[in-house]
């Protein structure tokens, strides 16, 4: 099975935090799946090792996760999620000056990633499930 594995995850297990998504995926290398993530995920995660890329791929290698190039199939799927979550954004004023005021944000990487996720694999293993539950319902979680 091609499974996608979040940024939050592997951030998750760079802080030792919510151990059960990081058993989701201790239980994917384990089964021996194929693990893949598109390369944003990559340039989400240069921060935590501080740009040092040797450190980086040498933790994607050591938790088998490739890398892949975002192709024009998972960027188109992303846009058209996009445009729609950009149609359904709230606007809020501010009633006392009228100043528009910006709700909670999804930034456009986590589309990139579900579209990717839609396109090229059979599941995902996120933490962030809300946004890929409203914006890709037919994207599978990856359960173990």
């Amino acid at each position: 099975m091609k499974v996608c594995v979040d940024t939050t995850v592997l951030i998750d297990i760079l802080k030792d935090e919510f151990p059960d998504y990081q058993e989701k995926l201790y239980s994917a290398i384990k089964k021996g799946e194929d693990l893949v993530a598109p390369a944003i995920v990559y340039a989400e995660l240069m921060p935590q090792f501080k740009g040092d890329i040797n450190l980086l791929n040498s933790f994607l290698k050591d938790h088998k996760i490739s890398i892949e190039p975002l192709d024009i199939d998972s960027v188109k799927e992303a846009g058209n999620r996009w445009m729609r979550y950009l149609k359904r954004k709230t606007k809020i004023r501010c009633p006392q000056c009228g100043h528009t005021l910006n709700t909670k944000e999804h930034l456009l990487s986590d589309f990139y990633i579900g579209g990717y996720a839609l396109t090229r694999c059979d599941a995902i293993i996120t933490r962030d499930r809300g946004i890929y539950r409203k914006y890709f319902p037919e994207l599978k979680g990856y359960e173990g």
